[in-house]
């Protein structure tokens, strides 16, 4: 049938078919175009964010290599803003224990003569010694026969020996009670330090005889915790050969006593404390402490605690008065109001709150109430118990290190020695510890020699 169609129609059919073709190729055209552009956009999108993220890599970078540089939400690191440079101070003159000095006389470069100094730049290396050789001194003592008197006699000049020296029995105590170190690492550090080699056994034995030239220093602190206005006491539990003993403090601003019993009952304290009255006690509420003489101030901290686990809103009321009770102490003692802080105190006992367990520290707030406000009879007296807390802390730390004592003989050595080194510290706060202790190691030394 196609055959019989003519040429013009069949033309006309072509063109139709034609512009059909054109039409739906238009449509592609600009579906493609309108693909093609939003395909650019999101490009344009990446590339930006690229940037973005290229400049932020760039902006990390510099903070990870640029240490001075900080972030304004970071927490500032450092000495606070104003204060001033820290510069290692240049050692003096006396000491310097060698010198050199480096100079030219031709140039390096040209080989040809320098002229005068120009300038000079000195500069300084501290360091430490390493092993140092021990120090062993021979002493040789003759002995003659005095055929007037018929007896031996010797040099009256003779000075106290001893088998370890006073500077290795200094860094014993020091290692053993302000390093805390066993008594292996402190024979390994005398051995690796020094080169001085001490078997454990003669570490022990030298801490028994420090103890035994601390003696008269411990029955004088004693004496000043027994005078002290102001007591401040506590006790932790200590291990001896495997059983439960006890570890007391009796502490002032200028003393430490410790004591070492296999009791917690109240005969310690009696016989450490005497029958002084005119003085307060500070401590943490326990009963041991109760009936002695003198005044007694209870432990804020210690009832806040409580407070603070049973009831929040009672905490709260507790820590504003516990405030006020720190601004009173500020005044001289005529201008505090103590039966104005009873009666807040009392109204905080008699306070409705909504927490089931408040009656618990109501109950403790109840029988220590006579003892919270004593502090305000007193100069200089805090009512907290932190001064016998922060005393006994470092015998916890060596509890957990040493595990306690071997013998009620270590036990005394280690009561008396902490106390003397304690006391030290507190009596020479800024001073270096061997400049405190070697003096007073020698002077005992001395005195036990000559029989004093």
């Amino acid at each position: 049938m196609r055959g019989h169609l003519s040429t013009e129609v069949r033309l006309q059919i072509s063109v139709t078919r034609l512009k059909k073709s054109v039409v739906v190729l238009r449509s592609t055209v600009k579906e493609l175009s309108t693909q093609l552009k939003e395909r650019g956009k999101k490009i344009a999108e990446l590339e930006a964010k690229l940037v973005d993220k290229e400049s932020e890599r760039k902006e990390l970078l510099s903070y990870l290599y640029k240490p001075g540089k900080k972030t304004e939400e970071s927490k500032p690191r450092g000495k606070k803003p104003g204060a001033p440079a820290y510069h290692r101070p240049i050692p003096p003159d006396s000491a310097v224990t060698q010198e050199y000095t480096y100079t030219v006389k031709q140039c390096p470069i040209c080989k040809h003569a320098v002229g005068n100094v120009v300038d000079t730049v000195v500069k300084y290396t501290e360091d430490i010694v390493l092993k140092p050789h021990p120090l062993v001194t021979k002493h040789t003592i003759t002995r003659h026969w005095c055929s007037h008197c018929e007896t031996y006699v010797k040099s009256p000049h003779v000075p106290p020996i001893t088998r370890i020296g006073k500077n290795a029995m200094g860094y014993i105590l020091y290692a053993r009670y302000r390093l805390r170190l066993p008594m292996k690492k402190i024979q390994e550090s005398l051995s690796d330090l020094y080169d001085f080699t001490l078997s454990e056994g003669e570490i022990v034995d030298t801490l028994k005889n420090a103890e035994t030239l601390f003696g008269k220093d411990y029955v004088a602190i004693q004496v000043l915790i027994q005078e002290a206005k102001a007591v401040y006491a506590d006790e932790t539990g200590w291990r001896m050969d495997g059983r439960n003993w006890w570890l007391w403090v009796f502490a002032t601003t200028t003393g430490t006593q410790y004591v070492i019993e296999d009791t917690r009952g109240k005969g310690v304290p009696e016989k450490v404390l005497g029958e002084k009255t005119d003085r307060i006690i500070i401590s943490d509420g326990y009963a041991a402490y109760q009936n002695l003489p003198g005044d007694k101030q209870q432990c804020w901290v210690h009832l806040l605690r409580a407070a603070k686990l049973h009831s929040l809103t009672l905490y709260e009321d507790l820590v504003l008065l516990y405030k006020k009770l720190l601004l009173e102490l500020e005044k001289p003692i005529p201008k505090r109001d103590k039966e104005q802080f009873k009666k807040e105190f009392t109204f905080l006992i008699e306070k409705k709150y909504p927490d089931p367990t408040v009656e618990k520290v109501k109950g403790r707030m109840k029988r220590h109430a006579p003892f919270l406000f004593t502090c305000l009879d007193y100069e200089g007296v805090l009512p907290e118990n932190n001064t016998a807390e922060r005393a006994i802390r470092p015998q916890v730390v060596m509890r957990k290190i040493f595990g306690g004592s071997r013998s009620v003989s270590g036990a005394r050595a280690h009561q008396v020695n902490s106390s003397v080194i304690e006391t030290l510290r507190k009596q020479n706060p800024n001073a270096n510890f061997f400049d405190v202790m070697l003096p007073l190691l020698e002077k005992r030394m001395e005195e036990r020699h000559s029989g004093v």
